[in-house]
């Protein structure tokens, strides 16, 4: 059975550019469908329209079209936002909430919260406060108040963006297991690396108009429509792509595909010691944490006597899965928590008793959910925002350039809060580059981006790091991570068990084993071809393919 969507359209009440375009494609019955495309194609607008809430709660836009799903069928959404789903106090209350609403007995609903629960693997988060969750956390529970309705059809838009790797890797699971069930699923993401082995059928959408509607395969193939929509693929398709002019590999997008394609190409001399040239000389350590700890008051332990140190001039990521500290150790460094025990020095002096308002001048952190930090009525106001707070003057032409840059420009007089999930994250980067601080926050940068953002925000690191200024990045986006930064903090369960610079994680199995989070392919693909030097980004491994493939390795 299959669920067609036709010749949807739709413009929002008083706006004169239709946001969807004579929509059509397929949705089949059992299977997993992918919709992909660059920010602000429309791909928000379409999840609210397949489920009902356009036009049901939204009602002054214009809708035409139809959509061939039964009016009896529940159609249930998984938020890119999880705060904005969860209901309750308590992890339980957030995942019964749904069932509560249907009027289900409690003998029921017992068994479902069980399985959901088992299958998550989210037992253990049972009797905690939802505030006291980190963002992959409640990214799972969201899934889980969801899951436990049973829907008809299930729709997810983006829910891996706050998930580590570990938790993509359960969803993947949980998405095989829903289609052997015969669970219709919709997922609107344009990260394709972590799902596309769940995934056969492809919808990309760009300008509000489908211009794909094909299979997995097809698509993998078709670089042209790849640029086009701003897809993050396989890092292992990328590679692909670098190699297919000098190779003869066949196409691949698994790291199992890639090894065994590539096996031919090893060096002649294999087997030796990987290189570590990671940089030497003098540090100049701007913040550090001195034994921080951090008790909440549930008693949950954050943090565990971390000592960590940010450099000048380097971006630092860092790393742990869901729940190990990261973004509870970066409100310490801007001040929006205290620790229970330890201090933050910035320059050599220990920031307590400065305000958050004070600690921003030097300190900024940028939240992994933008729309905790828009204020303002409109995006040239947002992008000003932080640099009128902190009296930095900003000329209007500086401010036009950058907003064309980024691809604002025409959306400049708009309300922040109505771009897209992408748009309003490069917004308050974009706001926090225009302000005095010397070190630059970011959580999660990535979240509803695609792949043309990113690229960008890769840029905009660089130019700060270029610039003297002191960067931290938290992302589960590893392949990103460790092509941009310089140095490595680890967490595990709130401690500190790594800090150095990234070309000494690459060579320490331990750690890489306690915390369980997969090296991106292009390290990994270096390693078992035995390659004397490890390659962090895909042009730096196509060009040891291309001298290997000629014969000078």
């Amino acid at each position: 059975m299959k669920y067609d969507l036709q010749g949807i359209t739709y413009k929002y009440s008083g706006s004169d550019r239709a946001v969807l375009l004579d929509v059509g494609f397929s949705v089949e019955s059992g299977a997993v469908t992918a919709v992909v495309g660059p920010s602000g194609c429309g791909k928000s607008t379409l999840v609210n329209v397949l489920s009902g809430v356009i036009p049901q709660l939204i009602t002054e836009g214009e809708l035409s079209g139809s959509i061939g799903f039964g009016e009896e069928m529940m159609i249930s959404v998984v938020s890119q936002s999880p705060e904005n789903q969860l209901f309750g106090y308590g992890v339980e209350d957030a995942v019964a909430f749904g069932l509560e609403n249907m009027g289900l007995p409690y003998e029921e609903m017992n068994v479902r919260i069980e399985y959901v629960m088992d299958l998550l693997n989210i037992q253990h988060l049972r009797r905690r406060s939802v505030a006291t969750l980190s963002g992959g956390q409640r990214q799972a529970v969201c899934i889980a108040s969801v899951l436990v309705m049973q829907p008809d059809v299930l729709i997810m838009d983006e829910p891996c963006s706050s998930l580590d790797p570990n938790g993509k890797k359960l969803v993947q699971s949980v998405l095989r297991q829903l289609c052997e069930s015969g669970q219709t699923t919709v997922i609107v993401d344009n990260n394709l690396d972590w799902f596309c082995g769940v995934t056969d059928h492809i919808v990309g959408i760009s300008g509000g108009r489908v211009v794909y509607d094909g299979n997995r395969d097809d698509f993998f193939d078709n670089f042209e429509a790849q640029g086009r929509l701003g897809v993050t693929i396989p890092q292992e398709a990328e590679i692909y792509r670098e190699i297919r002019a000098f190779t003869d590999t066949g196409v691949f997008y698994t790291l199992e595909a890639a090894k065994e394609r590539l096996r031919g190409y090893a060096p002649k001399a294999s087997g030796k010691e990987m290189k570590n040239n990671a940089p030497r000389g003098e540090k100049n350590t701007e913040l550090l944490t001195e034994g921080v700890s951090k008790t909440f008051e549930d008693g949950f332990h954050a943090l565990i006597d971390v000592s960590a140190g940010f450099e000048k001039g380097k971006a630092t990521a860092i790393l742990g899965q869901n729940g190990s500290g990261k973004t509870t150790l970066a409100r310490h460094l801007n001040g929006l928590i205290k620790p229970t025990s330890g201090r933050v020095l910035y320059m050599g002096k220990d920031v307590a008793g400065r305000t958050v308002a004070q600690i921003s001048r030097d300190i900024i952190l940028v939240f992994q959910h933008p729309e905790h930090m828009l204020f303002e009525q409109s995006v040239t106001d947002e992008l000003l925002f932080c640099a009128r707070t902190q009296g930095v003057e900003i000329g209007n032409g500086r401010a036009e350039e950058c907003l064309r840059e980024f691809g604002l420009y025409d959306e400049r007089e708009e309300l922040p809060v109505n771009l897209s999930m992408g748009k309003k994250h490069i917004l308050t980067i974009l706001s926090v580059l225009f302000s005095r601080a010397d070190v630059i926050i970011l959580d999660e940068p990535t979240l509803g981006m695609d792949l043309h953002f990113k690229n960008k925000l890769t840029g905009i690191i660089q130019s700060l790091k270029d610039g003297g200024k002191t960067v931290i990045v938290i992302s589960h986006e590893i392949p990103m991570v460790f092509r941009v930064c310089d140095r490595m903090v680890v967490l595990d369960n709130g401690k500190k068990i790594f800090e150095g610079d990234r070309e000494e994680l690459l060579i320490n199995d331990e750690v890489l084993a306690a915390i369980n989070i997969p090296l991106p392919p292009v390290v990994t693909l270096s390693k078992s071809l035995g390659l004397d030097e490890v390659a962090c980004d895909v042009p730096s491994f196509a060009m040891k393919i291309k001298s290997l493939a000629r014969g000078d390795g």
